[in-house]
């Protein structure tokens, strides 16, 4: 069963490289760190990174070479409300290749529900980013993700389990409307100590509301640890 997940997430991206108008491909490492810093209060730091190994316009030919995107620093402060709901805030500053680095402001409310075998989460969040000489954008967004276990009825220390997610996100900008879609699919596994290892795939599609239709896919791969 995880022979065949690795096939469909390694093959995956040779066939998007061949649709849509504008194609990137690369990988996006991250590592996230979450610890208890009082009762009910936790912070969460996350440093994620996208590295560009391809480009490909329409029909021309694919430009293979390496390149920095972005790197992000993001840092959050949550607490629970019950064992279900949970509220958090939190700020990013972003290294971007090419362009003035950023500074967002993000706020989330997040739901788990479980049901059966599986257990689904709900993330409603805003961010509002600010960039030298750039209007404010502000998003809006909703993430649904399912957290399967491969091995048995629940997900136990040393056994693997399937992430999926979507998330579509609203921007707006000087009066200007942006839409984005971000699908996952990855492969995980639950080791010990709280540790977790995913590794997957990132499709993301935007400028729907443009005549260069683009889409980025990244072989996405993080360890996060909770002490």
């Amino acid at each position: 069963m995880i022979r065949i997940v690795w096939i469909i997430l390694l093959a995956l991206p040779l066939e998007l490289m061949g649709q849509g108008r504008i194609t990137n491909f690369g990988l996006f490492p991250e590592f996230q760190l979450g610890f208890s810093a009082a009762e009910n209060l936790k912070i969460t730091g996350k440093i994620e990174s996208q590295h560009g190994l391809v480009d490909k316009v329409s029909q021309e030919q694919a430009d293979w070479a390496y390149y920095h995107n972005q790197t992000d620093f993001q840092g959050f402060v949550g607490t629970s409300l019950n064992p279900f709901v949970a509220i958090t805030g939190g700020y990013q500053y972003r290294l971007e290749s090419g362009s003035d680095n950023s500074h967002r402001a993000i706020q989330q409310i997040s739901f788990l529900q479980r049901k059966g075998t599986y257990q689904m989460g709900h993330r409603f969040r805003a961010d509002q980013t600010f960039a030298p000489n750039d209007p404010v954008e502000y998003r809006l967004r909703y993430q649904i993700s399912i957290e399967i276990p491969i091995e048995g009825q629940s997900l136990d220390p040393g056994e693997f389990y399937l992430v999926f997610s979507d998330e579509p996100i609203y921007s707006i900008q000087s009066g200007e409307s942006g839409l984005e879609n971000r699908l996952v699919v990855a492969l995980g596994h639950l080791s010990k100590g709280k540790q977790k290892f995913q590794a997957g795939i990132d499709y993301r599609t935007d400028r729907f509301f443009d005549a260069d239709l683009r889409q980025r896919t990244w072989f996405k791969f993080g360890w996060y640890l909770s002490l």
